[in-house]
């Protein structure tokens, strides 16, 4: 086995376990639409192209040098997954209930705001950068071509945006938006919960 379809099969299991990218993208095609989950999905992938730059360019060296750095980047992570969570659990114990799709206290957002937040939520969790920094040492090195970078971070990239858009049009189904309309608070107030838990662990981890 090569050591790019290492790479590719690594970061597809890591990319299949659910995240809070996961949970932003499926949310964003069941409260807002398949255009802007998709918008939303590219806002994941770039931030993790973001992170193999920075785990090529040897950053995590940098978090090890300055440990408060990395913390910090962390609490400041873990904040924003609880801004996230709060706006679930908001629209959970809203007052409405009506289940018409046009008046279920969803707020329309535009594509730049998908974009956006799909690119902090993936941003907001430093440990991508020494899990991208482990995964590269199976196939590339210090001495590595311009070219064979290049191909990685091409690869992951497009791995990552190929993933999320096919997650951005399973939950964007009629089918599935038509049983969120049913469960629509239950559903956010369950998603509001696993951003917060994801926020806790991201504080609470070494």
């Amino acid at each position: 086995m090569t050591p790019l379809l290492s790479i590719a099969l690594i970061h597809f299991f890591a990319l299949i376990s659910p995240g809070p990218d996961f949970f932003f993208v499926t949310q964003s095609a069941i409260r807002q639409s398949r255009s802007h989950a998709l918008f939303g999905a590219l806002g994941v992938s770039l931030s993790i192209l973001v992170w193999s730059l920075c785990a090529l360019s040897g950053l995590h060296y940098l978090f090890q040098k300055m440990a408060w750095l990395q913390q910090g980047l962390m609490v400041c992570g873990a904040l924003y997954l609880f801004y996230l969570g709060y706006q679930l659990f908001k629209s959970a114990f809203s007052s409405s209930n009506s289940s018409t799709p046009t008046d279920t206290g969803r707020t329309i957002k535009s594509y730049k705001q998908l974009l956006l937040q799909g690119f902090l939520t993936n941003m907001a969790n430093p440990k991508a950068l020494i899990y991208f920094s482990s995964v590269f040492a199976l196939g590339i090195d210090a001495n590595a071509s311009l070219m064979q970078q290049s191909s990685l971070l091409l690869l992951v990239f497009v791995e990552s945006l190929l993933w999320f858009t096919l997650v951005a049009c399973l939950f964007s189904h009629a089918k599935i938006n038509h049983y969120y309309q049913k469960m629509s608070k239950r559903i956010d107030g369950i998603t509001g919960g696993i951003f917060i838990s994801f926020g806790c662990l991201l504080l609470l981890r070494d």
